[in-house]
């Protein structure tokens, strides 16, 4: 059982590669935290990787996040009320063969569901409602790469339809839509229920850094960090020519943590959309910072051409940030709020896969 005395936090899907970073912080802050994963063999998985966590949060098990009566039983059974939900876990999954039932729904019941069991039984203890989104929900999926346009604000939402993704029989578009369902699905919860707390939705886009939830060999390393990172050192990609990323702008894990904790308490964030974007990325800029940091990786790493940051022809879209970096400013500890840099991200992941042993020194 927890020992702190803080503010009772809900974080679900606790043993992702983004929840480890909110765990750790938030148990660093003082909040008395109850987690929820899949199964007891996860919770067990998480204190195997941070022994010095071992009675420092309340688990709960929720198998099935699409359903209402598991997050029902979750707010009854809390040993005192939440004060606050962060609401991290999300189905990632590309190798689906019905992208509307395996993607689109579970995104989209997966928000409500709780939303719902958070409204009916929280109380009037419950103060906030933090969802972890994507930029997806906000970039266009058919943005013309070859000219920059008018930079994303909070404003935008991605166009991309059900329709589309599934006559495409195209995953990412798919899980384009889910995101972007699912954060309309919440603002509309709100809109039509008016509940007590309040929603702060967070949009970050690719995500790398160090990896903190449990690994057990290199297919545990996380979706956004094995194609922006470690396919450039495991032999994936020979070369640069010809890789493209989806999206060309990223954050640090570390930042997306710090974000969410601090969004808790921050009184500008409420009712906000936040997007979290540090900078570039792409394949060769990923490259050119492993090999100059790693010089005994070098061997394995494509060199590609270190002066052509980006894909010839693409000109990706900027982000507007002003609005975010003001909120994000407001929540932090000094008043001001400084991103991780790329350089410093890339190291750290690479560092972290060295670590656990997926990907061979």
């Amino acid at each position: 059982m927890s020992p702190n005395s803080g503010p009772h936090v809900l974080l679900t899907g606790a043993n992702g590669f983004v929840a480890s970073h909110i765990l750790s912080m938030l148990l660093e802050r003082g909040y008395d935290v109850t987690v929820t994963v899949r199964s007891q063999a996860k919770a067990d998985d998480i204190l195997r990787t941070h022994p010095s966590w071992t009675g420092r949060f309340a688990v709960a098990i929720v198998s099935d996040f699409t359903s209402a009566k598991p997050f029902d039983d979750l707010f009854h059974n809390a040993k005192r009320p939440y004060n606050y939900v962060i609401h991290t876990a999300s189905p990632l999954n590309f190798n689906v063969t019905d992208i509307q039932k395996e993607m689109i729904e579970p995104a989209v019941m997966g928000t409500t569901e709780i939303l719902k069991a958070a409204h009916h039984y929280g109380g009037s203890d419950m103060k906030r409602f933090v969802l972890l989104g994507s930029a997806v929900s906000v970039l266009n999926s058919f943005e013309d790469l070859s000219r920059e346009g008018k930079p994303y604000t909070e404003k935008d939402w991605n166009p991309v339809t059900a329709e589309q993704a599934i006559e495409r029989k195209d995953a990412v578009l798919g899980y384009n839509v889910s995101k972007k369902r699912g954060e309309e699905a919440a603002w509309e919860f709100m809109k039509q229920s008016s509940p007590v707390f309040d929603l702060v939705v967070i949009n970050p886009d690719i995500i790398t850094g160090p990896m903190l939830h449990p690994i057990s060999g290199p297919k545990s390393v996380n979706e956004t960090n094995q194609f922006a990172i470690k396919s450039f050192i495991d032999g994936t990609h020979k070369q640069i020519d010809g890789v493209m990323f989806p999206f060309y702008h990223f954050v640090d894990v570390r930042d997306v943590a710090r974000s969410h904790v601090d969004a808790l308490t921050n009184p500008a964030a409420g009712g906000q959309r936040i997007l979290l974007i540090s900078g570039l990325i792409s394949p060769q800029l990923v490259v050119n910072i492993i090999r100059r940091a790693f010089p005994e990786l070098r061997d394995r790493v494509p060199e590609g051409n270190p002066s052509q940051i980006l894909p010839p022809g693409v000109h990706p879209t900027g982000w507007d940030m002003r609005v975010s970096l003001d909120i994000l400013s407001q929540g932090a500890k000094d008043q001001k709020w400084e991103y991780i840099d790329l350089e410093t991200s890339v190291i750290s992941a690479v560092r972290s896969m060295i670590a656990t042993k997926t990907i061979r020194e």
